[in-house]
Formats: C-alpha cells, structure tokens, sequence
C-alpha cells in the first residue's frame, strides 16, 4: 500500500489485533497502523483508518512479495491474537489521498467469520462508500473513470513477477531527489534496461503525477519479463513504492 508518511504516536503497541482495531475505533482514529508478522511466512501488514473507522488494508509477503488486499487482508490480521504494532497519525487530507492511491485495498465489509466471533467487531468500523465519496470529493480527489479502471487492470496484470538487496537510500529533499532515487534503483535493478522506466520518472513534474503515472512504470518495467526475471522486477517496483511512500 502506498501512504504518505504520517506522524508516529505510538510504537510497540501490543494486543490482539482485533483489540488493536476497536480502540482506534473508539478513539476516532485517522491514520494508518504497520504490523510485521509471521504466519506462514514474514509479512508486513497497514491498514488505514479514516476517523476511527477502516478504509483499507494490505499485506505484502516479505520474501514471495505475494500482495493480499482488501477484506482478504483484515481477515488474516483479525487472526493475530498477540502482535506488535505501529501506529502513525495522518491529516484528513492525507487519508484522502491513500483512500485514492489504494482502491484496491479497500474494505468494502468485515469478513463474513467476524460476525460469528464472541465480541467481534462490528460494520460501524468499516467506511462506507458514500463516506469516502465524501472525502475525495471534499480535496477534490477525481475518481477514475471506468475506462481508466480497466485500463490499469491491464497494466497490473501485464507480464509477471529473484530477490536482491536494494542500496538505494530513502530521498530527504527536493523532488529531484525523490526521482535520482528511484532512476538509481531502476538501474540497479534493471540495468541498461531501466531507460524505459526512467524516461517515464525523468518526465514527472511532480509527485502527484509520479503517483499517478506508477501503473505506467509498472507497465514499462513488466514489459521486460522477456529480459528480467519476473521476481526482480516485483521486487523493484516494491523498493519503489518504499521509496515513494517515505518521500511522501
């Protein structure tokens, strides 16, 4: 999930993660919270909340980069009986724009098991589709066109997905910066094969429109599967968005 960086208020939060959800409910929490956890392998959960309530969730394998998205997500974090997590705040123009950047995390309902658990959570923790409307429209967020929808559909589902090390260091600074950093591990990644990636970066005038062009990067890196084993290629475009998210 890509997230604009928010303020850290509270780290090593311990509990259950259903306990976890029904305070920040309580508290009318807006933000995000970070879990890393293993279950059948290492992963890293976020799921964001606008004004106590989910918006959307994600977990990403460490090791596979498997991505599991949406309800499917909350359903394996609510299974988490002892975890740690991190919990960051953001501004209500902030969770606007990851409730933009994420859609296909969002959580439309809890999982269907939930109802069934003695003092589960209930729908009242789960943004509705008008309340998102509302906050998008409010920080004049356009939402994409049907045709826009299908067409990153087809980017993401473009060629396929080894795993290396990245070197390439969070950007501070300038949005020069941001790109420099991202062109360095498009080479790193893919060599003299990156010019294509980079030629879409170097053309970005801002990081709302690198955020906006990202399935395009991932169109031009996926096109390389041919040349670039599909892992590396996953794995660059997930260095990315790090990289990206804490720019932002």
């Amino acid at each position: 999930m890509l997230i604009p960086k928010g303020d850290a208020i509270e780290l090593g939060k311990r509990g259950s993660f259903r306990d976890v959800i029904r305070e920040l409910s309580d508290s009318r929490f807006s933000g995000y919270v970070e879990v890393s956890y293993k279950i059948t392998e290492l992963s890293k959960g976020k799921v964001l909340f606008n004004n106590g309530k989910v918006v959307a969730a994600g977990i990403q394998r460490v090791i596979s980069k498997k991505e599991v998205v949406g309800s499917d997500a909350l359903r394996e974090l609510l299974t988490l009986e002892s975890c740690v997590v991190d919990v960051y705040a953001l501004t209500e123009e902030n969770v606007a724009k990851a409730m933009e950047w994420n859609k296909k995390a969002v959580v439309e309902e809890l999982p269907e098991e939930e109802s069934r658990v003695s003092g589960g959570l209930t729908e009242e923790v789960i943004t509705t589709p008008d309340e998102r409307e509302a906050i998008l429209k409010k920080y004049g967020i356009r939402v994409p066109t049907q045709e826009e929808i299908d067409q990153l559909i087809i980017n993401a589902l473009e060629g396929g997905y080894e795993i290396i090390e990245s070197t390439a260091e969070t950007p501070v600074g300038s949005f020069e910066s941001l790109k420099q950093a991202l062109e360095e591990t498009a080479e790193l990644y893919l060599g003299k094969l990156s010019k294509k990636v980079n030629e879409v970066i170097e053309s970005c005038s801002s990081t709302e429109e690198l955020v906006d062009r990202f399935p395009e990067i991932t169109s031009k890196a996926k096109s390389l599967v041919v040349f670039v084993s599909r892992k590396k290629i996953d794995d660059m475009l997930a260095e990315m968005e790090r990289i990206i998210s804490e720019y932002i």
